[in-house]
């Protein structure tokens, strides 16, 4: 999965991924990587949902 394109080509202050529930460390792994974002995880039945927001 590669969401830090959209991280970093996106003029959005919002961007939601819904993920599997192991793909947690790629979430983190992309806000370390890409500045100005921040991160929350809420976990679903069966998936993670992850929300991106900047100022």
């Amino acid at each position: 999965m590669e969401i830090g394109w959209y991280l970093r080509l996106s003029r959005s202050k919002r961007l939601e991924f819904l993920t599997k529930k192991d793909a947690l460390a790629i979430l983190e792994d992309q806000v370390a990587t890409v500045s100005g974002w921040k991160l929350a995880v809420t976990e679903a039945e069966d998936h993670l949902v992850g929300v991106f927001t900047r100022d």
